[in-house]
């Protein structure tokens, strides 16, 4: 297993100059057509009650809780977020850790993580921890991108392997673990685990909030020490030709992982 990376922007929101900003790239993203569809297919999964209790953790600005079309507790680390939430409808939101999370066991009907477990110091502990709140027969999903499998057209493969390897050891607590997560599911002695894979294939690089940032790994690569001044120059250099040719791809695989506590024990 690979060391954890460095904790994302994502994780310290309210220690950010603008953290407004942070809310800014969750509509961005939010409008993007393979959100909204793998969105959709989260939901189903969940296949929500109108009278059940819900669970999302790491609910950000809370549009998805309130898409789900019943009662949903949103639970975020950042205040920020929280009263973003708050504002725009979500009555429910707390702000708390994934891996001590405030609720009493079996209580809620189902829940969810999009994309948070990759930033997560403790994702096991944080797993047992969803598990513990949800009643028996509750369904929970976890979606995270593996960055391990990112791929882009590139005539420099050695040097596109470089700075993908470091958007996933060292951008990123843990951004691996997608393809690992019904290993976690299994040892939390969840049943019915089932995982699917949906890739997201960008064309166009200024989409997906410039595709997060994509150009500008390599130079935050070797402001950390990792990467030269020439390999940078190169990897820019290579990058801006493909986009100005019309030619720019990137991928990178998302799993969605799902399971559903035992009805015969606790968890």
């Amino acid at each position: 297993m690979s060391t954890p990376g460095r904790a994302h922007g994502f994780t310290r929101v309210d220690d950010d100059a603008r953290p407004a900003r942070w809310v800014e790239c969750l509509d961005t993203i939010q409008r993007e057509p393979f959100y909204r569809d793998y969105k959709a297919r989260v939901r189903a999964i969940v296949s929500p009650r109108p009278t059940g209790l819900y669970l999302d953790v790491g609910s950000g600005a809370g549009t998805d809780a309130m898409a789900l079309g019943a009662r949903v507790i949103g639970i975020d680390r950042s205040l920020t977020m929280c009263r973003e939430a708050r504002a725009r409808g979500l009555e429910m939101t707390i702000m708390a850790d994934a891996a001590a999370l405030p609720l009493a066991g079996r209580v809620v009907d189902g829940c969810w993580a999009d994309r948070t477990f990759q930033h997560l110091p403790d994702p096991q502990r944080a797993l047992g921890e969803l598990a513990r709140v949800m009643k028996p027969g509750a369904t929970v999903v976890v979606v995270d991108p593996d960055y391990g499998t990112q791929a882009m057209e590139l005539s420099d493969q050695a040097l596109a392997r470089k700075v993908f390897e470091f958007r996933a050891q060292h951008l990123l607590r843990n951004g691996t673990l997608a393809h690992r997560m019904r290993e976690l599911f299994l040892a939390a002695r969840l049943e019915e685990v089932s995982v699917e894979e949906r890739v997201l294939v960008v064309r166009d690089p200024a989409s997906v909030d410039n595709v997060m940032g994509l150009r500008s790994w390599a130079s935050t690569a070797r402001d950390r020490g990792m990467m030269s001044d020439a390999e940078v120059d190169r990897w820019e250099t290579l990058y801006d030709a493909v986009a100005a040719a019309g030619n720019f791809q990137w991928s990178v695989s998302f799993f969605i992982t799902s399971g559903r506590r035992p009805d015969a024990h606790a968890g």
